[in-house]
């Protein structure tokens, strides 16, 4: 695999340097000239010393913080963090049908990740609510998500003003802009637009946060055949091109800042000229993504359960196993889409959500491998039961078989054939999100925090009765339609 990622390697900074990275920002350029990158017109090219010296400056790991330093989290080296699904607009029902979307949605699968162990980072665009206003929904849904946890916080791209305003109720959250300042507390994903370039928005997130100095992933996603090269060791170039150019320039923003090699190379389908997920070509490329992430001493992010399925289904599992177990098993230090994700990021699903936290249950059991030493392998038991024995009622079992065992939640295990295995499923799925839900309790807030958050809010244009609307959702264990898996 060495020779491979050195082809993959030069091939990127060949394109850095021949073809050049668009950058659509008169402020990304001015920095840009200003470290003697040389600019024709919007377009950065980067020798190759240019690019290695700036992309070093970065660090291999860092400690993301949450409200609660139990929930810190580790980003980069052998650590690896489960984020779940960002983005979709739709909630797909476990019938198959859609609905739009809404901020009830947004807080309850805040709430189901507050409460699964998997997830030591919550918020970013966990569902995008289509009954909130467009212009602020940004703000909204980084308001509640912390209100919600007290885990690290994932962030939300955006403008100049929206990260700004993103920014600064985070600093007032953690108490004031320099204690927000001494350590990452916002993660935030920023994509590329494949092939070769970063709008303006982007450009503004990597500034905004290397201001403040907190974290970002920088995220190509070029999709093999459509807005990449169909060759994947050809994709894959023109990610790691896409991400080490943009790398560089926020080492210029802010030298030092914590940063994420995140490639996110997709195959597709190339009769409709979608992208595909679910494809095992998404696997591939992730596993040499984070093999290239360790050539350049970078933390990774990639993979992820991920589908091109429609609803909840066989497909949907075969895919997701295969893309998450890529990930975990290749030490992937930022595994987003982890949980809950269909039909190509279109859609998310609570019953999708509790099926990927049981398979991420499964992996990591598989993972962690077996201890073998004389304790385990316990050759005295095995002598004292002899052939023909049984080990079901000696009292190592019985010490042992809460803890040593692998026990599913959700999966049915019944014996005989007197009942409905697909209803069982069913209720199993039901009962394990009432469980979660009813054990929820909200985060305690320091004293005068909210308070600071909501004169913030207010004097942002967001409505007192959304605010009290998200307090109250946040405080039920269940909330309306969302309480119900149907």
């Amino acid at each position: 695999m060495e020779k491979k990622l050195e082809q993959i390697h030069e091939a990127a900074l060949d394109i850095l340097e021949q073809t050049g990275f668009r950058f659509m920002s008169d402020r990304a350029l001015e920095v840009l000239k200003d470290n003697g990158i040389r600019i024709l017109d919007d377009v950065a090219r980067f020798t190759r010393d240019q690019v290695m010296t700036w992309v070093a400056k970065a660090p291999d790991a860092f400690t993301l913080h949450g409200a609660d330093p139990r929930h810190d989290a580790i980003i980069g080296r052998d650590h690896s963090q489960c984020v779940t699904g960002y983005g979709c607009s739709a909630v797909c029902e476990w019938d198959g049908s859609r609905r739009d979307a809404g901020l009830e949605d947004y807080i309850t699968f805040a709430k189901l990740v507050h409460q699964s162990p998997h997830f030591k980072i919550n918020g970013g665009i966990l569902a995008q609510p289509g009954d909130i206003p467009a212009e602020q929904s940004q703000l909204i849904m980084m308001y509640a998500a912390a209100l919600c946890t007290d885990k690290c916080l994932l962030g939300i791209p955006g403008n100049n003003s929206q990260m700004q305003d993103i920014m600064e109720l985070t600093a007032i959250r953690f108490r004031d802009r320099a204690e927000a300042k001494t350590a990452p507390r916002l993660l935030t994903m920023i994509s590329t637009i494949s092939p070769l370039q970063i709008d303006a928005m982007g450009v503004d997130a990597i500034l905004a946060s290397a201001a403040y100095q907190q974290p970002v992933i920088i995220s190509p996603a070029p999709a093999a055949g459509t807005t990449g090269p169909i060759d994947l060791a050809s994709n894959l170039a023109l990610a790691t091109a896409e991400a080490l150019a943009c790398i560089a320039f926020s080492q210029m923003a802010c030298p030092g800042l914590p940063v994420v090699f995140g490639l996110q190379c997709y195959g597709s389908d190339l009769g409709s000229g979608n992208i595909s997920i679910g494809s095992p070509a998404y696997a591939l490329q992730a596993k040499y993504t984070a093999a290239l992430a360790r050539k350049y001493g970078l933390p990774s992010r990639c993979g992820g359960s991920t589908t091109d399925a429609k609803a909840v289904s066989c497909q949907s599992g075969y895919e997701r196993m295969l893309s998450i177990f890529t990930a975990m098993q290749n030490r992937v230090n930022l595994i987003v889409h982890s949980a809950g994700i269909l039909d190509n990021f279109a859609a998310i699903s609570y019953e999708q959500f509790l099926i990927d936290l049981e398979i991420m249950d499964m992996a990591r059991y598989y993972l962690d491998d077996i201890e073998v030493s004389g304790q385990t392998l316990n050759t005295d038991l095995i002598k004292q039961v002899g052939p023909g024995g049984e080990f079901l009622t000696c009292m190592d079992t019985m010490k042992k078989c809460r803890t040593h065992s692998w026990n599913p939640q959700i999966a049915v295990r019944k014996i005989g054939y007197d009942f409905n295995a697909h209803d069982d499923f069913t209720d199993n799925i039901r009962k394990q999100k009432a469980r979660l839900l009813d054990q929820y309790t909200p985060p305690v807030l320091p004293a005068g925090i909210l308070d600071r958050m909501d004169r913030f809010m207010l004097g942002r244009g967001v409505s007192d009765a959304v605010l009290k609307q998200i307090k109250q959702m946040c405080r039920n264990s269940h909330t309306g339609r969302t309480g119900h898996t149907n």
